[in-house]
C-alpha cells in the first residue's frame, strides 16, 4: 500500500500555493514521520499511503476546509493541473474525454499501488467508471482521484462537468463509482 512521491509533493505544493500564510501551521500539525517524508521526497519513489496522503490530506482539511471531501477534491484538482503540463497537456488537449479516461487506470497505477479503475460505460457526453482497488479504502483518496479526473477533463475541453459518486469502497461497497457527465 504505497503512493508515489509526486503525490506527496503535490499536496505539499497545494498547501504552499493555496494556503501560504498557514503552511507552517499545516506542517506543524503533521506527525514526525510525515514531516520527515515531506522533507526528503523523491518524485518517483514509493511511500506509505497513510503518512504520504491520508494524514496530510486530513490535516489540510482540518485547517482549510470544513467539508473534508471538498478539500480532498481541490487537492486532486491541483495535482492534475500540476501533472498535466507541457507535453502531457498537449496530449490531454487533443484527446477525447473517453480516450483519456480509458487510460485512467494506467495513470492511477503510476501514483497509487495497488489501484484499478474500470470503464463500465461511455458515450460522447458521459462515462461510468468503477474504482475497484485502492491501496487503502479511504474516502479522501476517492475524492482526491475524482478531483484529479475533473480537472483533467476540464483541460480536455469538457464543460459543465457533473460527478456523482454513488458507491464507495470506503463504505464497504465492492467499488467506488464515478458517474460523469459533461457538455
Amino acid at each position: 500500500m504505497e503512493v508515489r512521491g509526486s503525490v506527496l509533493m503535490s499536496i505539499d505544493e497545494f498547501v504552499k500555493q493555496r494556503h501560504a500564510g498557514q503552511y507552517s501551521d499545516w506542517k506543524d500539525n503533521l506527525s514526525a514521520d510525515t514531516q520527515k517524508l515531506l522533507g526528503n521526497v523523491g518524485a518517483q519513489k514509493w511511500y506509505p499511503v497513510n503518512e504520504g496522503v491520508i494524514e496530510p490530506t486530513i490535516q489540510l482539511c482540518k485547517l482549510f476546509y470544513p467539508d473534508a471531501k471538498k478539500g480532498a477534491w481541490e487537492s486532486g484538482r491541483y495535482s492534475a493541473e500540476a501533472a498535466l503540463k507541457g507535453v502531457f497537456k498537449i496530449f490531454v488537449l487533443v484527446s477525447t474525454p473517453a480516450f483519456m479516461l480509458k487510460r485512467a487506470s494506467r495513470v492511477m497505477t503510476t501514483f497509487y499501488s495497488p489501484t484499478n479503475i474500470e470503464v463500465i460505460a461511455t458515450t460522447d457526453k458521459s462515462m461510468l467508471l468503477h474504482l475497484t482497488e485502492l491501496p487503502i479504502n479511504n474516502e479522501l483518496i476517492e475524492y482526491r482521484i475524482g478531483g484529479w479526473m475533473e480537472k483533467a477533463l476540464e483541460i480536455c475541453g469538457c464543460q459543465n462537468l457533473q460527478f456523482d459518486i454513488k458507491n464507495s469502497l470506503s463504505k464497504g461497497d465492492p467499488y467506488t463509482s464515478y458517474e460523469i457527465t459533461w457538455d
